[in-house]
């Protein structure tokens, strides 16, 4: 009887608890005058309110998102997908949410499938939901598959964890993770970043799949795909060798040592044999060495700083 009475309040709790919540939808938007209003009614069906970030938008992404019942913050030029959501975050918080969820202002993610995301925070199951686009889609193009696939391969590496679409921008946050979310990126290695940062907290990160939209006639992205694929490639590892500089930038350190050592001992052997002075290989030898080297005190350098600031004195 006891246990019974006792689920009967764990489900009263959380049922109080989902009427009494502000659940707060953030949208990174640019140029999407067309879809943005009705984008933002179909997103306040699911939620308490709908904040847009108009990121220097040529038209009037503004209007119509405000016209649609969204709360508009305005960047006077275009500052990029990580500006956008910082600036939407730090609205976020003061409004004291209970869960925040990010979806992309292009139309590609499906608004019904808000609740999907929300429900794990609510109910206390996960800090952090990332709507993965993989399982149930047909429609990417091969070639963002391709590059997203290695930049997953790329953040898992940062963040130790196996995430099957870290580059999601539809996902769902705990207020305790967005309090903990930090990144300094503007461009779309935010999204990586901000789970690298996340990845490091004492939070529960779930995926949930969801329906992710292509058409024919509209573009997938504001950049094309080499260079978004490799500002958010250069991003991460800069982030990987911030995190694990003795793993990485050491042992590439010491590697690139022992070739030039073993180029050394080729020169002199060759040298001391013909009296023949090989320029290429002494070359790869001192080039090695160097480089090794370098990389070897510059991850001890980074290993020093990040554990002082992890440990400080």
């Amino acid at each position: 009887m006891n246990i019974i009475f006792y689920e009967e309040r764990e489900s009263i709790i959380l049922l109080l608890f989902w009427i009494t919540s502000m659940r707060l939808v953030c949208v990174p938007a640019y140029n999407e005058e067309n879809v943005i209003q009705d984008f933002v009614r179909e997103c306040l069906k699911y939620s308490d309110k709908v904040i847009v970030c108009d990121d220097g938008s040529d038209d009037a992404t503004a209007l119509e998102a405000e016209k649609g019942g969204a709360i508009v913050i305005r960047h006077d030029k275009n500052k990029g997908k990580g500006n956008a959501l910082r600036s939407l975050f730090h609205h976020a918080k003061t409004l004291n949410p209970s869960v925040v969820v990010t979806i992309d202002g292009d139309g590609q993610f499906l608004p019904k499938e808000i609740a999907r995301l929300m429900s794990p925070v609510l109910n206390k199951k996960a800090d952090v939901v990332i709507g993965c686009r993989f399982n149930n889609n047909t429609e990417m193009p091969s070639y963002r598959m391709f590059g997203n696939k290695i930049i997953d391969s790329v953040t898992n590496m940062a963040s130790d964890y196996s995430f099957r679409d870290t580059q999601s921008g539809f996902r769902s946050y705990s207020l305790q993770a967005l309090n903990f979310i930090k990144f300094v990126n503007d461009g779309f290695g935010a999204d990586s970043e901000i789970l690298v940062n996340l990845s490091s907290k004492d939070l529960k990160i779930l995926e949930k799949d969801v329906t992710v939209l292509y058409p024919s006639d509209q573009k997938t992205s504001t950049k094309d795909p080499i260079s978004h694929s490799t500002s958010v490639i250069i991003s991460i590892i800069e982030l990987i060798a911030l995190k694990h500089p003795l793993k990485y930038l050491g042992v590439s350190g010491l590697v690139l040592i022992i070739i030039g050592l073993v180029f050394s001992i080729i020169v002199i052997t060759i040298f001391n044999d013909t009296r023949y002075f090989s320029v290429p290989s002494t070359l790869v030898a001192l080039g090695s060495l160097i480089i090794g080297l370098l990389l070897v005190m510059l991850s001890v350098i980074l290993y020093s700083i990040t554990r002082s600031m992890k440990h400080p004195v």
